[in-house]
């Protein structure tokens, strides 16, 4: 949200009679630039961030440490602040450092006037977001291929959550229980077919035995009413579904018909 403060800006300068400057001592990388986007302060958080000293930031427009095909919208972005426009706390952009690396920075802004007649100051806030972002990045790569390595497997699975829900289908399970997973899953929290709606075992409800299988691995013969009523005679196998901390998420089901 932009808003303006005003006080007294303290001087680069410190005695030893001289409160602290928390603009230096502050772990947070901060930059205060001016109307026209000069730096006029880069704080020590800042250099060690960017690998610049205080000197090589100080007087260039604060765009121009940033990468590249960026600058000209960070330049508009930075005067349309200074017209009024709120700065959306999840802006980012990316920094260029001395060593030629791009930094993802999440930047936040502060309006500063130093008197009631005194030209606009703006404190940039800069945190480095490269890590949080990147790991990410890593874990919806990772889970779009395991989403894809589901769908492909050659043999028919199917995913239930521990009430017996099914959550999920692959593309072979689909084929052979003639259901797609839209059909039998629907959109968490709505569950529309359940495991035991399906599946019957030797004339006795599944989930007779459901939540102690739940734990552990199960192996039997199923009959399963498809599309129009008919009927299917399918070996199951199950495996509980475990998280890496150990919590069991539902039960993995490998079918596969019986001639």
């Amino acid at each position: 949200m932009t808003s303006t403060t005003e006080l007294g800006f303290p001087a680069p300068e410190n005695s030893p009679d001289s409160p602290v400057d928390l603009f230096d001592h502050t772990p947070i990388p901060l930059i205060l630039v001016d109307k026209a986007g000069h730096i006029l302060r880069a704080n020590p958080a800042e250099c060690r961030m960017l690998g610049y000293t205080a000197q090589e930031m100080l007087g260039k427009h604060v765009w121009e440490f940033v990468a590249d095909d960026e600058q000209d919208l960070s330049k508009g972005r930075f005067q349309a602040f200074l017209g009024g426009m709120e700065l959306s706390i999840s802006l980012r952009r990316r920094f260029r450092t001395k060593a030629h690396d791009l930094l993802i920075c999440e930047l936040s802004a502060q309006l500063i006037r130093c008197g009631q007649l005194g030209d606009p100051f703006v404190l940039l806030a800069t945190v480095d977001v490269t890590q949080h972002v990147t790991e990410a990045c890593v874990r919806g790569d990772f889970s779009r291929w395991m989403e894809a390595s589901f769908r492909s497997l050659p043999e028919s699975t199917v995913i239930l959550d521990t009430l017996g829900h099914i959550r999920h289908l692959n593309r072979a399970a689909e084929r052979l229980l003639e259901c797609s997973e839209a059909q039998a899953a629907g959109p968490v929290p709505e569950i529309r077919i359940q495991w035991t709606a399906l599946l019957s075992s030797e004339g006795e409800p599944v989930n007779f035995d459901f939540e102690e299988r739940i734990s552990k691995g199960w192996a039997g013969s199923v009959t399963a009413t498809i599309k129009g009523g008919a009927q299917k005679r399918l070996r199951v196998r199950t495996e509980p579904l475990v998280a890496a901390n150990g919590i069991v998420l539902g039960i993995s089901c490998c079918l596969s018909p019986i001639e």
